[in-house]
């Protein structure tokens, strides 16, 4: 039985990153990882607006400072994420009341122009710590669960909820069907998610989780998709 889990393990394991939201000192470093702030962007870029009004900064994320790059993000250094300001996206283009931004070299970025957004959400530096083994929940599993362990599978096999880069979506409802009805065109695939957090005060409906993917399509591996369950 321990050789079949342990087999069964080797299978379905992944390496992850996750996001402590605050509990330290702000670093002096303003390229330092942020919940609720996004300081940089390139030149030629302004603060993303919606229907006329400013969305509200999500994240910024240095992946420089990561100990290892997730598949899907290797010539990526920085992301910033914004979301908008009203009610929350759903299974609209990146740009369409949200918007993600990749920049592949920090040394491109320019200081953003601040405005203010009227944003509830709480600002707190992040730091990154890995998670070695990260495991799918029951929808996703890319292999057959053997029966013998079936029944005792979430007690053997955990899934890390957070602000997660890599690993395994921690689904709530239901595998993630990309929109619109899981035929989009660039075939995107899960790259990380940004969980509710009640230090930041920021929620996806009833405690959801946001999931982000990049496109895996020939010619589309630099478009974005964004869907999200709740309780």
């Amino acid at each position: 039985m321990n050789k079949l889990i342990e087999e069964f393990r080797r299978e379905i394991k992944r390496k992850a990153i996750v996001l402590d939201i605050g509990g330290f000192r702000p670093p002096e470093d303003p390229f330092y990882s942020w919940f609720g702030k996004v300081s940089f962007c390139k030149f030629g870029e302004d603060w993303p607006m919606q229907d006329g009004e400013p969305m509200h900064a999500l994240a910024q994320i240095n992946l420089t400072d990561f100990p290892f790059k997730p598949e899907g993000l290797e010539r990526i250094a920085f992301i910033t994420v914004f979301i908008g300001p009203k009610e929350l996206p759903i299974d609209t283009p990146n740009g369409n009341n949200w918007e993600i931004r990749t920049y592949e070299n920090i040394s491109e970025l320019i200081p953003l122009n601040q405005m203010e957004t009227g944003s509830l959400i709480k600002a707190f530096p992040m730091k990154s710590h890995v998670i070695e083994e990260d495991y799918p929940c029951w929808n996703d599993f890319p292999i057959e669960c053997p029966e013998e362990i079936d029944d005792d599978y979430y007690d053997l096999f955990d899934n890390v909820s957070g602000f997660k880069f890599g690993g395994w979506p921690t689904l709530i409802q239901s595998e993630i069907f990309w929109a619109p009805w899981n035929k989009h065109k660039a075939c995107p695939e899960y790259v990380f998610q940004i969980d509710t957090t009640e230090k930041g005060n920021w929620m996806w409906g009833d405690n959801g989780v946001g999931y982000f993917a990049k496109g895996t399509a020939d010619g589309k591996e630099n478009e974005w998709a964004l869907s999200w369950q709740c309780y």
